[in-house]
């Protein structure tokens, strides 16, 4: 399967920008308690990881369909570990606002895990 990443880098631009000026007028809502000491490095944080992950991704399948499902579990698997990492850092660094950067990561996590996943279902949808 080759992953079109021109598009896909396109489309997740979009997404991350939108969804960092919602959160940002989100912040200017919430009392400051709510909202995490890092607040600003979430999403390119996500957009960032998300993809390098892809051209990982294609890198490494070279556009075969049978190499796509091992490759890309393997790369979900590291990507989650190194998010539980992230978490479990900032956790110990900063306990105090731990609380409040994991509900966020987790609401960031969610979203762009779902972006990619639509994205991969309208791939192989249309192949």
């Amino acid at each position: 399967m080759a992953i079109n990443l021109t598009s896909f880098t396109k489309q997740l631009t979009v997404f991350a920008v939108l969804l960092f000026i919602i959160y940002g007028l989100f912040t200017l809502l919430v009392p400051g308690r709510f909202i995490p000491f890092l607040n600003w490095a979430i999403p390119p944080f996500f957009y960032l990881v998300v993809l390098f992950s892809k051209l990982l991704l294609k890198l490494m399948t070279g556009g075969e369909i049978r190499r796509f499902g091992t490759h890309f579990i393997s790369i979900t698997v590291f990507r989650f570990l190194l998010y539980i990492g992230v978490l479990l850092a900032y956790s110990f660094v900063f306990p105090e606002d731990a609380i409040s950067f994991i509900i966020t990561f987790f609401v960031f996590y969610f979203a762009f895990t779902l972006f990619e996943v639509s994205f991969l279902y309208r791939e192989l949808k249309n192949r």
